[in-house]
């Protein structure tokens, strides 16, 4: 029961995430560098996860945390379209705005348990990414999706160098598309 709260958890913050666009005032941006995925590739799901993490509590990481977020099929598709960039922005625009109106830090601090994902949940998480990739790719299948490797991590967070919290999210990797992260 909780896999599946997880899963609706999931699906509806991204909902949120895409539909939460307005209009943006011209203003000065902030400089930062533009973040590349790095450890996605890696063979530490740690280190991606990690990545994932900082990227999403950044400025500049829309991409970086996209890219752990969807399959490559749907960035690929949404890029065609011209609506990945516009998430993009919408995602980094987010941050600049909550990065400015606090000056919490949030920080990975390290993975406190983990362990591997069961059949239940490898089938849910290739329903998840289907639905992730049938607003922007035709004829998709859970078939599509192999997961070679899958992980239910606990991992703690730093608020301003002090102990912030635990989170849980599921951490597998993906065809030949490295680690991606499901949050919830």
């Amino acid at each position: 029961m909780k896999r599946e709260a997880i899963t609706i958890m999931i699906c509806a913050a991204v909902l949120c995430v895409s539909a939460g666009c307005e209009k943006k005032k011209e203003k000065e941006k902030p400089t930062y560098s533009v973040a590349q995925v790095q450890m996605q590739n890696s063979g530490s799901y740690e280190d991606a996860l990690k990545e994932c993490f900082n990227a999403s509590y950044s400025l500049g990481g829309g991409e970086v945390f996209y890219e752990y977020m969807y399959p490559d099929a749907a960035i690929e598709a949404m890029k065609a379209a011209g609506q990945f960039e516009t998430l993009v922005e919408t995602f980094n625009h987010g941050q600049e705005t909550r990065i400015g109106q606090n000056d919490e830090k949030l920080t990975f601090d390290k993975v406190t348990e983990s362990h591997n994902i069961n059949d239940t949940q490898q089938a849910a998480v290739k329903k998840y990414f289907k639905s992730m990739c049938e607003p922007f790719v035709q004829e998709v299948t859970e078939d599509q999706f192999n997961v070679s490797e899958g992980y239910e991590v606990n991992y703690s967070y730093l608020r301003n160098g002090e102990e912030g919290g635990i989170d849980t999210v599921l951490v597998v990797k993906l065809n030949d598309e490295g680690w991606k992260v499901i949050t919830g």
